[in-house]
């Protein structure tokens, strides 16, 4: 397969090319892309929004594919909404080849759930696992069993987003009529076929899903060119993936769901319902298990008071305690009551965590998951880490409550083999700053090239003036109310002098309730993120966004960093006018922040802990949220900046480089520089 040439494009090898020219950046990405990928090696690209990175990733990694037959492309997102921005610029691409030449194929899927056409799907996330797995079991799921081979070819004919897919499949018609066909069998069915799959971190960066996935839809990480999409997520979405929480709560909910299942089984007259662990009943089995457990978290009850009293000093008594433990003596505990309690056999964890995983009841309605499963996965991480100088587990009191927690320090250890398997790559942000980190916390392969690179945006200087407020703090040991009210100041004069919506994002939600919930903001309709803000409520509130402007109603809208709105919402149309960030997310003192800086010191060099561990990702969440504004090249945005830390020391080393900057020492001048901005830039973009 090779791609047509556009006619302006005359700098770069590489082809499949989604727009007629390229824009300043975007060619030095595609080659350098190419480059590397050539030769097995990987892009970390910091890439500004407006550059195209999504398109010059895709013309590198296809441009390698196609002198490569067998190999596929892995496009990686945790953003749905990219999805769809994958699927157009491969469409695009499409609409550029030759006549005659074959379209690039794309299969774009996400979670069995989400892409689920039966009623089910409405059940709890929990619940439909279990439901969906027994319909197919059984031969239930009549759009599971449905053969649609014309949705297939429909599939590789033209890339459709999931959504599309999702529809076409629950309008199917076949040769018998009307035919709902399982969307999701659908892509795993063609994945193979198709060019390139769009999916989530989970099919590489989950061992388990990985594993089931991939070799369900006949991939093989040997075989892919993979492209990271907002990749500054993925070393923490890694760490994420093994921070669980052991306490006295998931035993307990875990035995009365052994407890109903032993019950349910036993009202069947004892038929077993799936694999057991040897050839006695599951029903005696469970409840044996059951017993071992009970006696677990008694003597773990036990052993964290020990734990606690041991490091609390006197006068403590009720104050938060945290301490590293052992996850060894954990296990240790846990084998003791199993080697005894099991009717003499010798049951390891490994099978307990089986059996664990076998149980099925209708879940709580609060929880995703039922206990039992949450409990075999923090006992097989603590089963699989236990020696790893990479894993911090910590003991917390709080109250009455103990808990037990797990914390990945370094993502390495789940994505370095990735890396060295799968043939090359990039892996791109437009907060990927600086790059180097990156590939260091991901352990990327030195073995092949690797290439590190800042791109420059020559717009965003004009088009997004970035102005610190320089008389006033976020720091908590300087904050009060004359300070508060001079953030407040700083803010109304932004609000006084913008035409449209602002965004207002804090590094806490006590400092959002300081600034924002406890002010008046005359002439704007407030929406303030709350904890539990789910993905619905979010794309509700971007409706009200735009529902607002059609009124000519002026919304401040107001979160926190790394919360629902600041990060993976795609403020499309230039609904926002301006930006306002608050302070920078610098994780208190902790056991495991102070574990985390520890170890990158060891493992990456004297003076990284401090940078890699707490003040790099703060800034980059600073960073993220400033994007919020700025979605495409002609997209317009004022951003004020709280944050006086960035203006030296070694914050402002963390900003890159290409970031020019203003200051405002009151909040007349805010609102000068505001006013001036807006009238030499009165209109949002228009369009799509």
């Amino acid at each position: 397969m090779v791609g047509s040439m556009p006619p302006q494009v005359t700098d770069t090898d590489a082809r499949f090319m989604a727009h007629d020219s390229l824009r300043e950046g975007q060619v030095d990405m595609i080659n350098d892309g190419f480059k590397v990928i050539s030769e097995g090696g990987f892009l970390l690209a910091n890439a500004p929004t407006g550059i195209g990175k999504t398109a010059a990733s895709l013309s590198a990694a296809l441009s390698v594919y196609q002198s490569r037959p067998g190999t596929s492309v892995l496009f990686l997102t945790d953003r749905q909404s990219q999805h769809r921005i994958v699927v157009n610029t491969v469409r695009s691409i499409n609409a550029r080849l030759s006549e005659g030449e074959p379209p690039i194929t794309l299969v774009d899927m996400i979670g069995q759930n989400g892409m689920c056409v039966n009623d089910l799907a409405l059940q709890h996330r929990s619940r439909f696992r279990q439901t969906c797995g027994e319909l197919r079991a059984t031969r239930q799921c009549k759009p599971f069993l449905a053969d649609s081979p014309g949705l297939r070819l429909k599939v590789l004919d033209y890339p459709l987003h999931v959504d599309e897919l999702v529809d076409h499949a629950r309008k199917w018609s076949g040769s018998n009529g009307a035919q709902p066909t399982c969307p999701w069998k659908i892509a795993r069915e063609t994945a193979a076929q198709a060019d390139i799959l769009v999916c989530d971190y989970n099919h590489l960066f989950n061992e388990e899903t990985r594993k089931s996935s991939l070799k369900a839809m006949g991939l093989e990480m040997e075989d892919m060119i993979v492209i990271i999409d907002e990749a500054h997520n993925l070393p923490n979405r890694i760490r994420r993936g093994l921070s669980r929480t052991l306490n006295d709560k998931l035993l307990r909910d875990s035995i009365a769901e052994m407890e109903e299942f032993c019950e349910e089984q036993e009202e069947r007259g004892g038929e077993d319902t799936g694999p057991v662990l040897d050839a006695t009943s599951s029903a005696s089995r469970v409840r044996a298990c059951e017993k071992v457990l009970r006696r677990f978290k008694n003597r773990l009850s036990k052993w964290n008071r020990e734990q606690l009293d041991a490091d609390r000093n006197t006068g403590d008594v009720g104050a938060e305690i945290e301490v590293r433990v052992d996850a060894d003596q954990i296990l240790s505990m846990l084998r003791q009551e199993l080697a005894s309690g099991l009717s003499g056999e010798q049951i390891g964890i490994t099978e307990l965590i089986g059996q664990l995983f076998l149980i099925q009841v209708d879940p709580d309605e609060d929880e995703d998951e039922l206990a039992t499963d949450r409990l075999a996965t923090v006992l097989s991480i603590l089963d699989r880490y236990a020696q790893s100088p990479a894993m911090c587990v910590v003991l917390n009191a709080r109250g009455d409550e103990n808990r037990i927690t797990t914390h990945l320090l370094d993502p390495s250890i789940v994505s370095g083999e990735v890396f060295e398997t799968v043939q090359g790559g990039v892996l791109m942000s437009g907060t990927l700053t600086p790059p180097e980190m990156y590939a260091e916390s991901l352990g990327i392969p030195s073995v092949g090239p690797l290439s590190t690179e800042s791109y420059s945006s020559p717009f965003l200087d004009e088009r997004r003036p970035i102005l610190i407020a320089s008389d006033v703090t976020s720091l908590y040991s300087q904050r009060g109310p004359e300070n508060t009210r001079k953030i407040r100041r700083h803010i109304q004069a932004l609000l006084q002098n913008t035409p449209g919506h602002v965004a207002v994002f804090c590094q806490s939600y006590k400092m959002l309730e300081e600034v924002v919930e406890e002010a008046d903001w005359p002439g704007r309709m407030l929406l303030i993120e709350a904890r539990n803000w789910t993905k619905k409520r979010v794309d509700s509130a971007m409706q009200q966004l735009s529902d607002a402007r059609e009124r000519g109603t002026k919304v401040l809208i107001a979160g926190v960093y790394g919360g629902r709105l600041s990060e993976g919402v795609d403020y499309s149309n230039n609904i926002l006018d301006a930006v306002v960030c608050v302070g920078i997310p610098v994780p208190p003192p902790s056991v495991p922040q102070d574990a985390l800086r520890e170890y990158i010191e060891k493992q990456h060099g004297r003076g990284k802990g401090w940078k890699y561990g707490a003040i790099q990702p703060a800034v980059n969440s600073v960073l993220q949220g400033m994007g919020r504004a700025i979605r495409k090249v002609e997209d317009r945005a004022f951003l004020l900046l709280v944050a006086t830390r960035l203006l030296g020391g070694q914050y402002r080393t963390c900003l890159p480089s290409t970031l020019h900057t203003f200051t405002a020492n009151d909040a007349k001048r805010t609102g000068r520089m505001v006013k001036r901005f807006f009238e030499r830039l009165p209109e949002p973009a228009k369009g799509e």
